[in-house]
């Protein structure tokens, strides 16, 4: 990755769980190889650090001492934890807006940036407060999930204040960098409409950060609504240019699932071709694109590179 012209720059994260091993001390020597590698290759860093998926030790990115630590508050469980069914596996996260896991969440962010923003090829930082399993839009939103979400306090309002204490604390600690925050729907019945929480999240950030704020979409493919996708959650992409970026939803090699097309069979350097269009539609500035493509797709991954930084 590091020697090909095709590559602008190399998404690097880590689990928050194998960065700070225990509350105020931190494991730097993976962040520091890899970012020290992009600069000596003329290469940007996109910098994120993996909180989501509950304790490290269950198979999460955050680390036990954060979740005892949550355990120990004077509240019931129901209030402060929140548990659910991710694809088979069971996963109990503190709730996003829980008063502890934000204090050590920003304190993580604080020392991150005191070790990274002044480091000229870190450019890009990843936020995120609505991410029950990934980096990515995350919030649980069946019926059942709902009104778990609602016995544990869930308000539009709580979300939104977790918003801004996790987005303020990230631009304080990278003032020399964009910040990306990854954005998706709610479900119909958590908030006053699906991307209620992400639009007010982006406006308030943009009106207290103005040109620093990268909306962006963690689930780019060839099937996603054509811009400017009016009446689906990526209208909200649209209405957020000029600064929007995407990662795929997947890689197109070697993927029998064909996910990036829905299961429908299609070629991966078409697939991938086909998506950095659609992409384009909604005017992103950025996409990240899986290793795997951008070693075996040669000519669509230099395709998107041509037309990514074209004027």
């Amino acid at each position: 990755m590091y020697s090909d012209p095709d590559v602008d720059g190399i998404s690097v994260r880590q689990n928050w769980g194998d960065l700070e091993l225990t509350e105020g001390i931190f494991d730097w020597s993976y962040l520091d190889n890899v970012t020290a590698m992009a600069a000596a290759a003329g290469k940007k860093v996109l910098l994120r650090i993996g909180t989501g998926g509950g304790d490290i030790a269950r198979g999460g990115s955050c680390p036990t001492w954060v979740m005892d630590a949550v355990a120990l508050e004077p509240l019931p469980p129901s209030q402060k934890f929140y548990a659910f069914n991710d694809n088979g596996r069971s996963v109990t996260i503190a709730v996003f807006w829980d008063p502890v896991w934000l204090a050590k969440k920003t304190a993580m962010i604080t020392a991150l940036g005191a070790r990274y923003a002044s480091n000229p090829a870190v450019k890009i930082v990843g936020a995120s407060f609505a991410n029950a399993s990934s980096e990515d839009w995350g919030v649980p939103h069946t019926p059942p999930e709902v009104n778990a979400w609602f016995a544990a306090g869930y308000t539009s309002a709580r979300m939104l204040d977790a918003g801004r204490q996790i987005i303020d604390a990230t631009m304080a600690a990278f003032p020399n960098q964009y910040v990306t925050l990854a954005v998706a729907g709610n479900g119909p019945t958590l908030d006053p409409d699906p991307s209620y929480v992400a639009r007010n999240a982006v406006l308030e950030a943009r009106a207290s950060w103005p040109g620093r704020l990268i909306v962006q979409k963690n689930s780019l493919g060839t099937f996603i609504p054509t811009a400017p996708g009016i009446g689906t959650p990526w209208e909200l992409m649209w209405n957020s240019r000029p600064d929007v970026a995407g990662q795929m939803v997947y890689w197109c090699f070697g993927d029998p699932t064909y996910r990036v097309n829905q299961g429908v069979p299609i070629d991966p350097s078409t697939a991938l071709v086909n998506s950095v269009n659609q992409g384009l539609g909604y005017g992103m500035k950025y996409i990240e694109i899986y290793r795997k493509d951008v070693t075996h797709l040669l000519s669509a991954t230099h395709y998107a590179h041509t037309v990514l930084t074209s004027p």
